[in-house]
């Protein structure tokens, strides 16, 4: 029984789902209306039918860029193209046009609004493309977290417990999830395994009100999903540099006029593909780092006067 209820909690903070009602254009529901979805993210393409009041849901979809078709004997097929992100109920009304049911087709294109109006919790999801698009400095996926109202970054601090305040909370009050799976380092705060940022998919902050299934913490709530291979091959390789001849001076002795020393290399590797077309899949990356630097440090002068030490 724990096992199950386990399963089930992991599926619901790491999963999406697509749901509405159908309707011709007078407004009558429409029973028995076949609603197909398709995404690169799915193995197989997911089939419901409406209800007796038209009504559909699709479950347990991982987050990425679906088709929904939706068909009906005498009505046009509708097809709907969605962005769905993680751990997010979507609502895709959709009036059929009466048609062929063959020859035509509506094609929508839709956009989730910023707020969900039946959800409690506050946050935001960190998407793909701004994992991909943003510049990050050290490579750090969770230096996105700055983009999440009420998150600050401790440039200073000097244990993860007092990185990442949430609304006043430290960082030791979060909790970390990965795939479902908890990622909370219970002694020194912060996420326990670090991941590069070639592995993260797309990753959600709630700060308040979050749901049942996700508890221990009193801050925010970092849920994370990595990438997967699919039916096609897929991969990406980069490179980054860093030296010194990038950097300002930033010193307390005005002698110097050149900046530090350093050479970073961040060197990485993913790649995914099917094993089994449509059955098993694999995801893989790889990460090195290697850095060489000259530390700046000197005591700040505080003069002579009483007092002084």
């Amino acid at each position: 029984m724990f096992i199950s209820f386990s399963s089930s909690a992991t599926a619901q903070t790491t999963t999406s789902t697509i749901e509405g009602i159908v309707t011709d254009t007078n407004g009558a529901v429409i029973a028995g209306a076949q609603v197909k979805a398709s995404g690169t993210t799915l193995a197989t393409e997911r089939n419901v039918a409406t209800n007796a009041e038209g009504i559909y849901r699709l479950a347990a979809l991982p987050a990425g860029t679906y088709t929904v078709t939706i068909s009906q004997t005498g009505f046009a097929v509708s097809t709907s193209n969605i962005e769905l992100t993680l751990n997010r109920v979507a609502t895709l009304d959709v009036q059929l046009q009466v048609g062929s049911g063959v020859g035509g087709v509506v094609t929508v294109t839709n956009e989730l609004p910023l707020l969900e109006p039946n959800a409690s919790s506050t946050g935001l999801t960190v998407t793909p493309q701004q994992i991909r698009d943003l510049p990050v400095n050290g490579r750090d996926y969770l230096d996105l977290l700055q983009l999440v109202p009420g998150v600050a970054i401790n440039r200073q601090a000097t244990d993860a417990d007092e990185a990442n305040p949430v609304l006043g909370e430290r960082s030791g009050n979060n909790n970390f999830f990965i795939d479902g799976q908890p990622n909370k380092d219970t002694v020194n705060g912060g996420a326990a395994a670090q991941f590069n940022q070639e592995t993260i998919a797309e990753f959600q902050v709630l700060t308040t009100g979050y749901k049942a299934e996700f508890g221990q913490a009193s801050g925010a709530v970092v849920n994370v999903i990595t990438k997967s291979g699919g039916n096609g091959f897929h991969g990406v390789g980069s490179f980054f540099h860093r030296n010194e001849a990038f950097d300002s001076v930033n010193s307390l002795d005005e002698t110097l006029t050149d900046a530090p020393y350093l050479r970073r290399f961040d060197y990485s590797l993913a790649g995914g593909g099917p094993i089994i077309k449509d059955r098993i899949f694999f995801f893989g990356s790889s990460e090195r780092i290697t850095e060489n630097r000259v530390i700046d440090f000197n005591y700040p002068n505080l003069g002579t006067s009483p007092g002084a030490i």
